[in-house]
């Protein structure tokens, strides 16, 4: 990329830049939610009665079990003060439940007299009822973005494709389980450093040089049986277990692109020496010259050996043919790691190092064969027909009727084993003959076998074939069998014809023993039968890439790939996939100067001429520069920071253009100073919410907007937000543009960081799983799995479904690998699309979700202490207490002497643990029908379970019912409570719970829906006063 380099005349940029956005105004943060008493006189009162009265109690009879050190039941006492914090309030409420009910002290404790009782209750009333009647504090909000939020800034201001975020380091967990808390949103010098590394990145990717000739390497790969006129005769390695297509069925072309625009094409190397690498992996030491393209671009075949049936590839006159990319055990010594069956790349030696790139692939469905399993039932009908099979020679079916033909081979047993490659008119099938048996109706020698091949539609009339044997000498026949359309066999053969194959693509790098590749976007299904355009982009710079010396001579280093394939769904047959061409451009460009450049060099009549832009600062040039400097750093300005720009502002950040004009810079660079203050200012940096006083006000339209948008996009407000913040109109259309955030597909955005951490997903990312145990929790499963619960919580807004059905639904979100999972195989063809899928029982709603339940275990074994407190947290929002210190592991019972619940009652004895347990394993033991992976188990278990409140399950069953039908109004509280706490940024306040518990139960039973949940919690003090 043509892009503009760094100043060397201006080394005061790189640390002052950090110190100027402080002089850009900047509102006080808000401070932790407190309670501070309305009426100093009562405050007062409560604080003397506190100090000389309760504390003294507390300490004598509490503080002993209930301290710092000790923290039995997760409690602490000696931490309450006679002007409540927040975090207190609830814990005072359970305290006097306890006096109350004569719980506390315990029995073996000296009681309380009633005067005492009186003297702690009284006072805690008085404590909590001044904090409803004060409510909380608000004091504004001032919270850094988090890195999800940065990176979609970034990309929606700049245009630019490149993750830039890798440098950051993580953001904190807060205990609500989300990374966005304002609490815990800390700047940090390191964090400072990188955001500023960051703004030059991304300004200096955006920013090119308009006189400049960009370079533009494109070259495309024509596949097909010997289209290539003028092959290679060199003998080509790659490393060990090298395959390669031939250089005859490959071709690779140099472009040089139609661009309204000049360019210059790059040319790839063809001269190399290399002194090892050029025979294998073995180990050489001499130089050898290489000429030509066929040692900088070759098309690799390499992945795990075999395939289950049929061949991985096979090319034909128009293209090269796949079937699905069947990926590996994952079990050492079982599988290898050069990658999936039928694994196509490109290898080559050079790629750009930067930029956008774009990947076209050429491609079709194969109407297609469906290869039939050695154990496929075999019969003789009067219709059946015996062909002699030609020995590499053409022939001819005649067809009477069209239809669905069964074929299968007939020869002697010493053909088995031999590859069979078939070709029907256009349609070429190559298959391993197996599976032979005698067939009594066909009165063959015992010799004879009939071996199935597979099932094709045929037409009418004349059928041109031909047949190929890898042992010619053996003579056989095909015997040919019309199939009634209603046929078990041919119902099989029908749902596959109406399935496709899914196209994806993957850049990276070879490595000795496989390779690293990453997925270019998602895959895309390939509904023709004709042959049609498949485009993929990305940032280059994001993908895996060599790391090698720059004048590494080695034949084998520095290898990039560019991976082809038919993406594995659930393991069912799907047609093949031809791909005829793949077309690599990058740095990809539409337009020059680039998109990225024109976003922030607003086109303009104010825009002088670009010799004087370019050239050096004078009276002349700052007069004709500097309206247009202003309109760019005006318009600029205010989309990174999301409001207007002040002139006071705006005068700085001409000051800093001026400053580093004088300074030799160029029009360009300096705008670019500039724009470096905007983008590490707290303006951009922040979501800011000013406040005047510690009361609730009233949002500014600015502010609404941008928390709406990053409420429900998890980016900022578009132009449609900011435009209706602009005309004041915003709160008129409120509603409306909920809905329309909704809808959009960058809510999806929003979906995949919120589900994830209210779900606690991150359990489950790090889970080692036992792989001999659970072979079917590999790589590729785990990956559809982790997406599952963010569509189904999509599908529940987008769709305002009950929230009854986050737990108990008769359907589950899942594409094709999912339902497989979940043993619902064949219930519909989905690929990888998320679909609504219907049940018979055991599945429906968040709470048996593998990726939930998997991940709260151990990768063996399922804990129901996990879950039970997952449950507690997550659904119902009755969290148990954090535990005291030092609180023994749930023992381990290799010889199975105790029961699982009596491992479970042998921990509740332990000091200080009844309490809490009380109120989490009760929720855990229903999950014990499903194992450490997340699958119903088939044996039957104990489930039953007394829940806290006295009612009795058996089962998830069962479980599931009463949370949907009993406890409807916790978990509608629950939900609103998390959706709200990760909208506003911080934890909410005891009487803000109070207020959303409040009001879920007075919800009628017909609006709590999950939709209407969302619009609620939008259009409310909580979200709309600051």
């Amino acid at each position: 990329m043509n892009t503009l380099p760094p100043r060397r005349n201006s080394q005061f940029i790189p640390r002052l830049l950090i110190l100027l956005p402080i002089l850009l105004k900047t509102p006080a943060v808000a401070q932790d939610s407190a309670v501070t008493p309305q009426n100093s006189t009562d405050a007062a009162d409560r604080i003397a009665v506190f100090e000389t009265k309760v504390r003294p109690l507390l300490t004598e009879r509490c503080a002993r079990c209930h301290n710092a050190d000790k923290m039995t039941s997760g409690i602490r006492v000696d931490q309450i003060s006679g002007i409540p914090e927040d975090r207190h309030l609830a814990l005072l409420e359970d305290i006097r439940e306890q006096i109350d009910s004569a719980a506390m002290p315990p029995e073996n404790e000296p009681g309380l007299t009633a005067e005492q009782r009186t003297t702690i209750t009284h006072w805690i009333d008085s404590a909590v009822r001044a904090a409803r009647e004060q409510g909380a504090q608000k004091n504004g909000a001032m919270r850094r973005l988090t890195i999800a939020q940065y990176r979609n800034s970034l990309r929606d201001l700049l245009g630019i494709q490149e993750d830039l975020t890798d440098a950051l380091p993580a953001d904190a967990i807060s205990k609500d389980g989300f990374t966005n808390n304002a609490a815990l949103m800390t700047l940090s010098p390191l964090q400072s450093e990188a955001w500023f590394e960051i703004a030059q990145r991304a300004l200096q990717q955006s920013i090119v040089d308009e006189s400049a000739v960009p370079v533009i390497q494109t070259f495309r790969m024509d596949l097909g049986r010997s289209i290539n006129p003028e092959p290679t005769r060199d003998q080509l390695i790659l490393g060990a277990n090298s395959e390669l297509l031939p250089s005859t069925d490959f071709q690779v072309i140099e472009l040089a692109p139609h661009k309204p625009f000049v360019f210059q094409p790059w040319q790839m190397k063809r001269s190399f020496d290399f002194i090892e690498g050029y025979v294998g992996n073995d180990t050489i030491r001499q130089w050898k010259h290489f000429d030509g393209l066929a040692h900088s671009v070759f098309a690799c075949l390499r992945g795990n050996p075999g395939y289950p049936r049929g061949s991985a590839w096979e090319t034909t006159p128009d293209g090269l043919l796949l079937r699905t990319a069947v990926p590996g055990s994952e079990i050492f010594g079982e599988s290898t790691t050069y990658g999936p069956r039928a694994n196509f790349k490109i290898s080559l030696r050079e790629l750009p190092d930067h930029g956008n790139f774009r990947i076209t692939v050429r491609a079709a469905a194969v109407n297609d064969a469906l290869l039939l399993p050695t154990d496929a039932p075999l019969n003789w009908t009067p219709d059946s027909s015996r062909i002699p099979l030609p020995s590499n020679a053409p022939a001819a079916l005649e067809i009477s009727q069209p239809g669905i033909f069964r074929i299968c081979l007939v020869g002697p047993a010493a053909a088995s084993g031999s590859q069979l490659q078939l070709q029907f008119n256009s349609l070429q099938v190559s298959t391993k003959i197996e599976g032979g048996r005698p067939l009594p109706e066909l009165n063959l020698s015992p010799d004879q076998l009939v071996s199935p091949l597979l099932i094709v539609r045929l037409p009418a009339g004349r059928t041109d074939f031909m047949a190929t044997l890898s042992q010619p000498q053996h003579a056989c026949e095909l015997l040919v069998t019309p199939l009634a359309a209603d046929s078990p066999i041919a119902r099989d053969f029908l749902k596959f014809e109406s399935r496709r194959p899914w196209l994806g693509v993957h850049l990276g790098l070879r490595r000795d023993c496989g390779s690293t590749l990453t997925a270019v976007g998602q895959p895309v299904e390939v509904q023709n039968h004709e042959l049609l355009q498949y485009t993929f982009q990305g940032a280059i710079a994001d993908f895996p890439a060599p790391e090698v010396e720059k004048d590494n001579v080695n034949y084998l280093a520095g290898i990039r790939e560019i991976g082809v394939r038919s993406e594995f769904t659930d393991g069912r047959d799907l047609p093949r996939l031809k791909i005829q061409s793949i077309r690599f451009e990058g740095p990809y460009y539409e337009t020059w100067p680039p998109e990225t450049h024109r976003r922030i060099f607003v086109e303009s009549q104010l825009k002088p001429p670009l010799q004087i832009l370019s050239g050096p600062c004078s009276e002349d040039s700052r007069r004709l520069e500097e309206p247009w400097a202003r309109e760019i750093l005006t318009q600029f300005a205010a989309r990174a920071w999301r409001r207007p720009v002040s002139e006071t502002e705006l005068q700085l950040l001409i000051k800093v253009w001026n400053s580093a004009r004088s300074d030799g810079a160029d029009f360009f660079h300096s705008i670019q100073d500039a724009l470096l203050v905007v983008l590490t200012s707290p303006a951009f940096l922040f979501i800011v919410e000013d406040s005047l006083s510690p009361d609730p006000e009233p949002l500014t339209d600015y502010e609404l907007a941008a928390k709406l948008a990053f409420f429900l996009h998890n980016s900022p407000p578009d132009p449609q937000l900011t435009a209706l913040a602009a005309d004041g109109t915003l709160r008129q259309h409120l509603h409306a543009e909920i809905d329309r955030l909704i809808d959009h597909p960058h809510f999806d955005r929003f979906l995949s960081e919120f589900a994830p951490q209210w779900l606690n997903l991150d359990r489950f990312d790090v889970l080692a799983v036992d792989e001999r145990r659970f072979p079917h929790l590999n790589r590729t499963i785990r990956s559809r799995l982790r997406q599952e619960p963010a569509e189904t919580l999509a599908f529940l807004i987008r769709n305002d479904r009950p929230v009854s059905e986050l737990v108990s639904a008769d359907y589950i979100l899942a594409d094709d690998a999912v339902a497989t999972y979940y043993g619902l195989t064949g219930i519909q063809e989905s690929g990888f699309r998320f679909t609504p899928i219907p049940h018979k029982g055991g599945l429906g709603g968040l709470l048996t979700q593998a990726a939930v339940l998997a991940g709260l275990s151990n990768g063996r074994e399922p804990n129901p202490v996990k879950r039970g407190a997952w449950l507690a947290r997550r659904i119902i929002a009755e969290p148990p207490a954090d535990p005291p210190p030092n609180v023994p592991q749930l023992p381990e019972n290799n010889d199975n002497s105790l029961t699982l619940r009596q491992k479970l009652e042998a921990h509740r004895n332990q000091p200080g643990c009844a309490k809490c347990h009380a109120g989490i394993d009760p929720w855990g033991l229903p999950f014990e029908q499903y194992d450490a992976s997340g699958r119903r188990r088939s044996d039957p278990v104990e489930a039953a379970s007394t829940l806290p409140d006295g009612h009795t399950v058996d089962g998830v069953e069962q479980l599931k019912q009463y949370l949907a039908e009993q406890r409807i109004d916790q978990l509608t509280f629950c939900l609103t409570k998390h959706l709200a706490t990760w909208a506003n940024g911080r934890s909410l306040a005891w009487t803000e719970l109070e207020q959303l518990q409040a009001a879920a139960g007075q919800l009628p039973h017909d609006q709590k829906t999950c939709r209407r949940l969302l619009h609620s919690i939008i259009d409310s003090p909580l979200f709309l006063t600051k």
